[in-house]
């Protein structure tokens, strides 16, 4: 096989043929092997090599809430043929625990068999060791507790799934890397200590950017959190299980929809900032990219990102990108007093999360409350 030496800025896509909301296992296994097989990876000798899946809730795989274990198990057996043993090899998270009672857990999720039939390791971050990681100019943290499993490992794999949530709008690389942080700082999706001074009625008025206070400070974590990670001395990379992607807040209101792809690259402001396009949204008005392409950590217009198709070695020109984008965008939606709204405006313009503390604020200061089209939402899963 001739291998495609990796350029950091360079995205690379890998496709595999779907039309359903449900895939075998092997088709997830077909992906995660085309999206890394072609690849001239800088792999050590020796070392871990750990795998960041997204399993914040443990739900049944096929819900598409947490990356697919035989995604995983794809990669496994491709960093394997690529020659990393796979005693090498974790896969872990920092997540919310296992609930037997909702059967959210590993076993039920289809990760500790999938992971051990692969020879991996599954490791749970939650309860080991943190290092305090350095923020270079970090805007809201100067430092962070990461887990020691990520802060040593010789190679970081960073694997989201393609899916929307609530406040992220796009949970794919940035936001996955919450799951690397202890206790209590991962809980970013919260106001925090380090919030609490400024007061709830300051965190929900409009920032500058349009959003709320809470939320830019939200992003700017996310933005301190990469700058965290990238100043750590392991190679990394990210690659997406976007077999099939979700819509909705990210956890049980939403439907699946088959995508067919996986976008790989060392760049997690690129592989994002594609991943998204691909879902159906504009990068340049998702607001956490906004805030990474204001902080100078990646481009985020799709014009200028080069992204290359696994299977043929070529750049992918704009209507070759087109073909593969949905026509119909996964939308985010966000919960409100009377059901659900979508995060974005049919001009693409993003609506500020939490809208009922956004408006409430907006009436005691005498101003008009922002407008929202309120629905009620599917539950799936």
């Amino acid at each position: 096989m001739n291998y495609m030496k990796i350029d950091n800025d360079v995205v690379y896509l890998a496709r595999v043929p779907i039309d359903a909301d449900v895939a075998p296992g092997e088709r997830y296994r077909e992906l995660a092997r085309a999206a890394l097989d072609g690849l001239d990876l800088d792999l050590p000798d020796s070392g871990t090599v750990v795998l960041k899946a997204n399993a914040t809730v443990l739900f049944p795989a096929d819900n598409r809430i947490i990356t697919h274990p035989d995604f995983l198990a794809g990669l496994v057996e491709s960093f394997a043929a690529k020659g990393v043993a796979p005693s090498r090899i974790e896969v872990g998270d920092g997540q919310s625990g296992e609930h037997p009672e909702d059967n959210h857990t590993w076993k039920s999720c289809g990760y500790a068999d999938a992971i051990a039939d692969a020879g991996a390791t599954l490791l749970p971050f939650n309860e080991t060791a943190v290092r305090d990681i350095e923020v270079d100019g970090g805007v809201i943290y100067d430092r962070y507790p990461i887990y020691t499993a990520v802060t040593d490992c010789a190679y970081l794999v960073n694997v989201p799934l393609a899916k929307c949530h609530n406040l992220g709008c796009t949970t794919l690389s940035i936001k996955n890397l919450m799951g690397i942080l202890g206790r209590p700082e991962r809980h970013l999706c919260s106001p925090q200590t380090c919030d609490e001074a400024l007061g709830e009625e300051a965190l929900f008025r409009l920032g500058d950017s349009g959003y709320s206070v809470f939320e830019e400070r939200f992003y700017h974590k996310l933005c301190d959190l990469l700058i965290a990670t990238r100043s750590l001395p392991m190679p990394r990379l990210t690659v997406v299980d976007g077999l099939i992607g979700r819509d909705g807040t990210a956890f049980k209101e939403g439907r699946n929809w088959p995508l067919g792809w996986s976008v790989v690259s060392p760049n997690e402001v690129h592989a994002d900032a594609v991943g998204t396009w691909l879902m159906g949204l504009d990068p340049e008005a998702t607001p956490y990219l906004q805030f990474a392409a204001e902080r100078r950590l990646g481009s985020i217009r799709i014009g200028d990102i080069d992204v290359v198709d696994l299977s043929t070695g070529d750049r992918m020109n704009a209507a070759a990108l087109q073909a593969v984008r949905r026509s119909e965008p996964l939308m985010p939606i966000s919960r409100c007093a009377d059901g659900y709204y979508s995060r974005f405006r049919a001009d693409g313009s993003a609506v500020p999360w939490r809208i009922d503390q956004v408006n409430k604020q907006r009436i005691k200061d005498g101003l008009e409350p922002v407008p929202v089209e309120v629905f009620e939402a599917q539950a799936a899963g």
